[in-house]
């Protein structure tokens, strides 16, 4: 068993990852910005261990990743994909320059492997974004550190426990509108945050894999009908009806939004949410290099927002 370490383990795709690591029986250390997080997911595991400190910060990052065998990379800024570069919460600061403390970090410690959690926009990178630049750097310098890597190219991932899909489930149990940014036309496979966790324990355990791994679900659908499934899934009826935003009206919003102290939305994150194409074409995937298929999208959302299919 491994000595793992996780930054950005106390958001959705760490959290879950850490879980699955621990009752695998591997010792995981989550790198927090806070001393002691209270993390429901986490609790009662005694092989998890969190440790104070932030990539942006290269002084705190050597005791985090001191006698730690792997890496696992899945930070993010807080209030992704809205950037605040008051805070210095950026694609550049943490996804670019966060993986480079990171990675120097794990290789003056000694560190035997790196997996970063990457995303599947990275293949299809149309329109340019500071995001996908960012990211592809970052993956770039993990795979020139000089350590067993793999990159895990992540769709759009849906929890019970996660920010964005769970809060529709919950608003679609009492109205039948369901929002859609955009046109709701741009394409993705979505995965479910389980088979996430399960193909970063794998990378972690498989070290003879390497390079770049897609990690999608099987059902490839367009946004419009991804979220008018997961209204369906949380509160089946017999009618939904689509409230498309147009794109025009949501970048108004984001130049206001970004001029905030505090940014709730930007421009820039309205081009990540309406434009990226996140097709899964070509390349390898889960069932191809880690030997499980996902699950699919109906089976995948009913399992997480059908409260009675969760009891």
């Amino acid at each position: 068993m491994s000595r793992i370490l996780i930054t950005g383990g106390t958001g959705l795709i760490g959290r879950h990852a850490a879980r699955l690591l621990a009752e695998r029986g591997h010792a995981v250390r989550i790198l927090s910005r806070r001393a002691a997080p209270d993390v429901p997911l986490l609790r009662g595991l005694s092989n998890i261990e969190f440790v104070q400190g932030d990539v942006r910060n290269p002084a705190s990052l050597a005791p985090a990743v001191s006698g730690c065998e792997v890496v696992v990379l899945s930070h993010q800024f807080q209030n992704f994909p809205v950037e605040n570069p008051r805070r210095n919460e950026t694609f550049d600061a943490v996804d670019r320059m966060g993986t480079v403390h990171c990675v120097a970090a794990a290789q003056q410690a000694g560190a035997q492997r790196l997996v970063y959690v990457s995303g599947i926009a990275l293949g299809n990178p149309n329109p340019p974004h500071p995001g996908i630049r960012a990211k592809l750097a970052a993956e770039r310098i993990v795979f020139d550190s000089g350590l067993s890597a793999v990159s895990l190219r992540v769709n759009v991932v849906y929890a019970a426990d996660d920010k964005y899909f769970s809060r529709l489930a919950r608003a679609a149990r009492w109205s039948p509108f369901v929002p859609i940014p955009g046109s709701g036309e741009s394409r993705c496979a979505p995965v479910h945050v389980d088979d996430v966790a399960r193909a970063i324990a794998h990378a972690v355990e498989r070290t003879a894999i390497g390079g770049l791994v897609n990690v999608c679900g099987p059902d490839e659908v367009t946004w419009r009908a991804l979220l008018l499934a997961v209204a369906q899934a949380a509160a089946p009826m017999r009618y939904r009806i689509a409230m498309p935003i147009p794109q025009r009206l949501l970048l108004l919003a984001g130049a206001v939004g970004e001029r905030l102290p505090t940014p709730l939305l930007s421009r820039e994150a309205v081009t990540f949410i309406t434009q990226f194409d996140q097709s899964c074409r070509g390349g390898v995937g889960c069932e191809d290099v880690f030997g499980f298929r996902p699950l699919g999208l109906r089976e995948g959302l009913r399992a997480a927002f059908d409260a009675d299919a969760r009891r």
